[in-house]
């Protein structure tokens, strides 16, 4: 009886673990990784800036490092289940191409919104339709599910 009340309680454990690491609950990772992305990012601007830095240069400092705790997350926590397979080089350069092209969006949509709406309706729009560009490129090309054909020639390519 003990043993079976074990058992149990390990698989209702792994099941809650699927769950929170599951397809559903990827929009919530995607949004608490960039959340905590963003904080960092505010964060460390206010460090440098305190600490005489110019702002320009402060914020590029800061968005970049921000970017790098961004992918550690995003691979870590956001799309943990596909971090096998492919290069982390690889990831880490497809990352920083996605988010440096939804930047550009979010500019775009920025302009684009501000010549009907106030100014942080308008940057609400960009960055929500950089946000939406980011997760669908993140879950269909950086982070992407490989199938079993791909995985054997990243193995056999990694090997030689």
């Amino acid at each position: 009886m003990e043993d079976s009340r074990r058992a149990g309680g390990r698989a209702e454990q792994g099941s809650r673990g699927r769950d929170l690491f599951g397809r559903a609950t990827r929009p919530l990772r995607f949004a608490l990784t960039g959340g905590i992305a963003g904080v960092t990012q505010l964060a460390l601007l206010a460090l440098l800036t305190r600490h005489g830095w110019p702002t320009l240069p402060a914020n590029a400092v800061a968005f970049l490092l921000a970017a790098q705790v961004n992918f550690a997350l995003s691979s870590t926590f956001t799309w943990r289940d596909r971090s096998a397979g492919r290069g982390l080089r690889r990831r880490w350069l497809t990352f920083h191409a996605s988010i440096a092209s939804m930047a550009v969006v979010n500019m775009l949509v920025f302009l684009a919104a501000r010549t009907a709406l106030p100014t942080l309706a308008a940057s609400a729009l960009g960055i929500g339709a950089a946000a939406i560009g980011n997760f669908i490129i993140g879950d269909r090309l950086v982070f992407r599910q490989q199938t079993l054909a791909a995985r054997t020639a990243d193995d056999e390519e990694t090997a030689a």
